[in-house]
């Protein structure tokens, strides 16, 4: 089981840069060109100069961003902690019409493969976001400026309980971010403290929530420096990680779905693709789409999800309601060796049952999103229509589905589960200490 460690934090000191608010950003894959120019502009000394440096003609952006943070390092822009530490994690933000607090903690994780050391994940990767991460963290010699979310199970919520009482006072540091969600952090170097989380997390398996591209180059930069037999000082080694870790049973888990949008299909005509479906699916109309329709549908979606596999269909002719009629099919329909667990994903049912039989929409089209794009909210998806063929809206994947797949070895489609708030990039960061 993975063990986990203090570390000596870098992080902004807001002495020089003012409120964190201006240099912290969401993750790097969330970040388009445009978000970067508002990144850019918002203040010089932002993170994304380093996360997701530009590409200017003519230069190396990954050596940009080295020299970008061996200068704010040397002009005490961001600082290095003295003494190591786990930090307290709090995220208070806005969910179902009130305010929901997600508490976990930031430590150096042990890195280990797949399936060994207690470590499992959810989701497959792409080579070309892997080929820029791990090109970053090669130029900046081991620096980690965004999170892997890592879940683990306590119903008796043990690492909490140590934790809280550190909380009392002022976070030491304290962001908001561009959703306007609150993120806090509290500085913890109490040994006794430390020690007791450790032990708490010692014997629990751990599973990737968010970040597996990040935690698959972490392994890939460790096998790169022990080729090169490279050495390390203090806990920051190449052998570990910069984590969040946070409990399954938290009250503040929230799990959003990821929306799918269709385009550019040769044919593409909405009563005949329903024609096709409704030898499996029973469709449910609800007319034009109005404000009212949205809003049924959703509802409707959300409470017939709880008993059967659903999704929302919405197309330039109205909306509908797609319900699988026998999940049996999934057992003989879904091709490959899945296991049954796999199978009955509702994103699994879409991909293989309606988008790739029906529509021709392949996995490796889905991978080179081909046809395919992607929508959070509802209103994103209504915002879309006419200007994309068809919408297929999901519910949110559920954790004992994440634990399940995970745990089976399996591996989602990409965009399964969407974890909000996200981590912020440059908020709390870590650098591995190579010897000299």
């Amino acid at each position: 089981m993975p063990r986990i460690f203090p570390f000596r934090a870098l992080h902004f000191d807001p002495k020089r840069v003012g409120s964190l608010d201006q240099v912290v950003s969401q993750p790097y894959d969330k970040i388009n060109d445009a978000l970067r120019q508002k990144y850019y502009d918002r203040h010089p000394n932002h993170i994304v100069r380093i996360a997701k440096t530009k590409d200017d003609p003519g230069t190396d952006k990954y050596a940009t961003a080295a020299r970008t943070l061996e200068e704010w390092l040397a002009e005490k822009i961001i600082v290095r902690d003295a003494e190591p530490a786990i930090w307290i994690s709090h995220q208070i933000f806005k969910a179902e019409g009130g305010t929901r607090t997600r508490k976990g903690f930031v430590a150096l994780g042990e890195l280990a493969e797949f399936g060994k050391g207690g470590v499992h994940a959810h989701e497959k990767t792409l080579l070309a976001p892997k080929k820029d991460r791990f090109a970053l963290m090669t130029a900046t010699r081991g620096l980690t400026e965004g999170h892997i979310f890592m879940l683990y199970s306590d119903p008796k919520h043990t690492a909490d309980s140590v934790l809280d009482r550190f909380t009392q006072g002022p976070p030491t540091l304290e962001a908001k971010d561009d959703y306007g969600e609150i993120h806090r952090a509290w500085r913890v170097t109490d040994p006794k403290a430390i020690a007791a989380v450790q032990a708490d997390l010692a014997p629990r398996d751990i599973f990737i929530a968010d970040g597996h591209h990040r935690y698959e180059v972490a392994l890939q930069y460790r096998e790169e420096c022990r080729k090169q037999g490279l050495t390390c000082e203090g806990t920051e080694t190449y052998d570990r990680r910069m984590m969040t870790f946070i409990n399954m049973e938290d009250p503040g888990m929230v799990i959003f779905p990821t929306h799918r949008l269709v385009s550019g299909l040769a044919s593409f005509e909405p009563k005949a693709f329903l024609k096709r479906l409704a030898e499996h699916f029973d469709v449910r109309e609800f007319g034009a789409a109005t404000a009212e329709t949205r809003r049924d549908l959703m509802e409707d979606m959300r409470i017939e999800g709880q008993v059967r596999h659903c999704f929302g269909f919405a197309a330039a002719d109205g909306l509908r309601l797609l319900t699988l009629r026998d999940e049996k099919l999934c057992d003989t329909a879904i091709p490959g060796d899945r296991a049954p667990e796999w199978k009955r994903l509702d994103v699994a049912i879409l991909h293989s049952l309606i988008l790739d039989r029906v529509l021709g929409i392949t996995p490796e089209m889905v991978e080179r999103e081909q046809h395919m794009s992607y929508a959070r909210h509802a209103d994103e998806v209504w915002a879309a229509l006419p200007g994309v063929q068809a919408a297929f809206l999901l519910n949110p994947t559920k954790l004992r589905e994440v634990k399940i797949v995970s745990e089976k070895g399996e591996r989602m489609p990409q965009k399964s589960t969407d974890f909000y708030p996200k981590l912020l990039t440059g908020f709390v960061m870590n650098r591995v200490a190579f010897s000299r």
